[in-house]
């Protein structure tokens, strides 16, 4: 994306500058956080990138294609801060689900140069069965939603979103609601699923120690207007298990990142 300017117009007539000279480029198949204060404009950025928002001024590309066209491609996964599943449908229901009611989208051709390696470039649908059971959902794959703790919904929406082996996958706080036992456990299954399908990877988070674990790249923003104030790459060894997040290098990364972060709200005014 480049020069994005996303304004609102209020009930008043006057406009709010949600976003303001934002340029970013983000790698195929890289692994990129987005953090900042709450009212940065961390979510409208996903919404710019999947197209449910259109920028008031600057451009966004997905693969080379306009975000509607990488949408109509079925380029996107999405995975909100709440699951959002079907309460009618079982685990297995609900993963199956967007093969099911679009099989002609899922099976299409992926965007350009983006295909699976084994297939010339058609999606293939992968074992949505497997896949559950890899995060630990094999003895619910029959429950309903109202039988699955927070974890466990989260888990089934994450295996949904992968599951369509999208070519970007975006994140808005997944994990923002769960305790911190079950939060890393996820961390290191959301992990396990991206190494495996190599999507690039936006999310949002507001946990710094999250972002240094999961991210090639974590962006930094800052509020009024929401706006980059830095890029900060994560040069750590993967998989990254207890043994790189005790290590003094990822500790490092977490002093600079909380810096970044202080300097941001500094800029803005915002005292913490």
């Amino acid at each position: 994306m480049s020069g994005i300017r996303r304004l609102y117009e209020q009930a008043d007539l006057s406009e709010v500058v949600a976003l303001d000279s934002i340029d970013l480029s983000i790698e195929p198949g890289t692994f990129v956080s987005v953090i900042g204060p709450s009212g940065c404009g961390k979510s409208t950025l996903l919404r710019l990138i999947s197209g449910q928002e259109r920028p008031s001024a600057g451009r966004v590309t997905v693969c080379g294609l306009s975000p509607r066209e990488a949408a109509e491609a079925k380029a996107f996964g999405f995975v909100p801060q709440t699951p959002a599943l079907l309460p009618w449908l079982s685990v297995l229901g609900n993963v199956t689900l967007p093969h099911r009611v679009n099989r002609r989208g899922v099976s299409s051709r992926r965007v350009k140069g983006r295909g699976d390696r084994s297939s010339g470039g058609d999606r293939v649908r992968p074992d949505l069965e497997a896949m559950l059971r890899e995060v630990g959902l094999g003895e619910s794959l029959h429950k309903l939603p109202a039988e699955l703790s927070g974890g466990m919904k989260q888990r089934t929406a994450i295996v949904r979103a992968f599951g369509l082996r999208p070519d970007v996958l975006l994140l808005d706080e997944p994990f923002g609601a769960l305790d911190e036992f079950t939060r890393e456990a996820l961390q290191e299954q959301l992990l396990e699923l991206w190494e495996q399908t190599r999507a690039t990877v936006v999310f949002v988070t507001h946990s710094i120690s999250e972002a240094v674990r999961l991210s090639d790249k974590v962006v930094v923003m800052a509020p009024r207007p929401g706006r980059i104030t830095e890029v900060i790459d994560i040069d750590l060894p993967r998989p990254r298990h207890q043994e790189v997040i005790t290590s003094p290098e990822f500790h490092a990364y977490e002093l600079a990142l909380r810096e970044s972060l202080r300097d941001a709200f500094s800029h803005s005014g915002v005292v913490r």
